[in-house]
């Protein structure tokens, strides 16, 4: 008789944490992974050590086996070998944040969107526990759901970063509020159009039921109503119906009764940008479906810090300011960050390419961007959509983009990272892009500081260029 237990498919972050809350429910499990090497197999052998049977590299599956389940991981693609086999021999297949889910016992808030899903959950847990309800997040955002579930699973709220990949696999995943932010091309290197990609972000709703709540921008509401189960409350944002919305230059809140109570004023909404300015629509929208105060919300959306890597102050050098947005993975995100400025900008752009449309950005460009500065895999693609709308350079990599676009500068300039294009070609991942990102930013602001000392110079001191090119220096940062 052959073994039965359950298939782990990836041994990454969520992976490992499916994994592991399956052993403590008692569940045998084997983990898979096509890779090997020293990283992962310390990973495979702290796995083992808690009973997990480990099997790495491309040919790990001998086709033996049968599984009760298998637990796919976000990273493998849907027509991967493991998968087409178990979908043959009639496994069930569900992801990570589907088996988490069968674990938490509180509310489960899920918020997914091509953009900004980590700004409005990040803003969604804190609005609660301004309120004084605990809550955790979880999820797309780095923390994997079913870590969370193993460790507090009867967290009183759960604000959930939910991406389309973990969305393919749902089965009984039903968020009591479920928010749909946004739908902009992305992720075409996995699925074959916009209509795959869209129908998956969609299935976040697809449980829902009486008592539930979808919470979309207005914009969206032909999109979404038509995935909507019957009996799922509507609460939208943005536009002029949404239930939550921009009035005379006030955030107001017309879900309580009589409606039209005033959260906010829109100028007092602390983040950059209009797409932080949508992120908190969104969550404000949420937070009044879930019936936290309307001052609670206010007091959130007033003070909020912002997080890293989206349009995220580095510094200032020479009059030259430094934002970095390097979570902006795709057209629209950049489209939003160029956007975000009314001073010339020295737009650094290129990655990954995702089989992705540049066109939109081009109309952004002429009076806008100074000079666009491309890198990395899709820098020639970039190039041949901006070089007739703003003067173009291309470049090697990150480092050679960041001193071109100093040299470049002039005091009151823009220097953004908003790449358009995901980091795999020359990262890890869009975090340690951006962290690159800052430590040149760095060298370039210690640099600036030693000939700032070395002339004698003050921070209010003017700032010059000499004849032979060289900078004299003043630098603030944060």
């Amino acid at each position: 008789m052959r073994p039965v237990s359950t298939a782990v498919l990836g041994l990454g972050l969520s992976g490992e944490a499916a994994a592991e809350l399956l052993l403590e429910k008692g569940w045998p499990v084997t983990v898979f992974d096509d890779r090997a090497g020293p990283p992962l197999e310390e990973r495979a052998e702290r796995m083992r050590e808690r009973g997990a049977v480990v099997r790495l590299g491309p040919e790990a599956d001998d086709g033996r086996d049968d599984y009760r389940m298998v637990v796919v991981s976000p990273g493998f693609a849907p027509g991967h070998r493991l998968l087409v086999r178990a979908q043959k021999e009639g496994m069930p297949v569900i992801s990570e944040v589907e088996l988490a889910s069968r674990f938490l016992q509180g509310r489960l808030i899920a918020v997914t969107g091509t953009n900004g899903k980590t700004t409005t959950v990040s803003l969604l847990a804190e609005i609660f526990r301004r309120s004084g309800i605990e809550a955790a997040v979880a999820g797309n955002i780095g923390y994997p759901l079913s870590r969370l579930a193993r460790e507090r699973g009867d967290c009183p709220v759960v604000v959930a970063e939910i991406s389309s990949f973990q969305l393919e696999r749902v089965d009984t995943f039903r968020p009591r509020t479920a928010v749909f932010l946004n739908l902009a091309p992305d992720h075409l290197d996995r699925y074959p159009g916009m209509k795959e990609y869209g129908e998956a972000k969609l299935k976040i709703f697809a449980r829902q039921g009486k008592g539930d709540r979808a919470v979309f921008p207005e914009t969206l509401a032909a999109l979404v109503e038509k995935a909507l189960p019957p009996g799922v409350e509507r609460i939208t944002w943005g536009g002029k119906a949404g239930t939550v919305r921009v009035v005379e230059g006030e955030l107001r809140d017309y879900y309580s009764p009589g409606g039209g109570e005033t959260i906010c004023r829109e100028a007092d909404i602390s983040g950059p940008g209009r797409a932080f300015r949508e992120n908190a629509l969104a969550a404000a929208a949420a937070a009044r479906g879930e019936g936290v105060a309307p001052e609670e919300i206010a007091a959130v959306l007033k003070t909020f810090p912002g997080l890293p890597h989206r349009l995220e102050y580095v510094a200032e050098v020479a009059g030259v300011e430094f934002r970095n947005d390097s979570k902006a993975t795709n057209p629209a995100a950049a489209a939003a960050a160029l956007e975000s400025f009314a001073r010339p900008i020295i737009w650094l752009a290129g990655g990954r390419d995702k089989r992705l449309d540049f066109s939109p950005l081009g109309p952004l460009l002429p009076g806008r961007v100074k000079r666009a500065i491309f890198f990395g895999e899709s820098r020639r693609k970039l190039r041949a959509l901006a070089e007739d709308k703003a003067p173009v350079e291309v470049v090697s990599d990150l480092e050679e983009a960041v001193g071109a676009a100093f040299r470049r500068a002039a005091p009151g300039d823009v220097i953004l990272l908003a790449p358009a294009c995901a980091s795999f070609d020359m990262f890890a991942d869009y975090r340690a892009r951006g962290d690159r990102f800052k430590s040149l930013v760095g060298e370039l602001a210690s640099r600036a500081g030693a000939d700032e000392k070395s002339a004698g110079l003050s921070c209010s001191s003017p700032v010059s260029e000499s004849g032979s090119g060289s900078k004299a220096f003043a630098v603030r940062c944060r």
